[in-house]
């Protein structure tokens, strides 16, 4: 009799063990399988979902302290564009654009750092495949 129990016991606490690694699987599985979301170099540009934005919005005009613009360019379903040159424009045309990476990533993202030697605001603007972004930033240096 207590064999029985003893051997009983054993099994279900084998087809506990044999569960909890088999959950652990199809986890890991589910997670592989998932991963993080894919770019598309093809896929059409919606402009009113990319978006342009610098940090900081001001910075000395001593032609060293710099300001960093990040352009994603994104599709209708949300995923960022590869592949796509990116242009920026100022206004006046007196500030120093470097392009750090002009061609978009697998995120969409294209950076630039800037800098100028004269004090003012300046209203920048990007575009892609020569259409521009709907939206401009401004920023100061001084």
């Amino acid at each position: 009799m207590k064999s029985t129990k003893t051997l009983i016991l054993i099994i279900v606490l084998l087809l506990l063990i044999i569960g909890l690694f088999g959950s652990l699987y199809l986890v890991n599985q589910t997670t592989v399988l998932s991963g993080k979301a894919a770019s598309t170099s093809s896929s059409k540009i919606v402009l009113q979902n990319s978006y342009l934005f610098v940090s900081p919005l001001q910075a000395q005009a001593d032609g060293l302290q710099k300001i960093r613009a990040t352009v994603f360019i994104i599709d209708s379903q949300g995923l960022g564009v590869s592949n796509r040159l990116v242009q920026l424009k100022s206004s006046p045309v007196t500030l120093n654009i470097q392009a750090i990476q002009a061609t978009t990533d697998d995120t969409g993202k294209a950076v630039f750092d800037l800098t100028s030697t004269i004090s003012g605001k300046y209203s920048l603007e990007a575009s892609v495949d020569s259409t521009p972004l709907p939206q401009q930033v401004q920023l100061l240096f001084q």
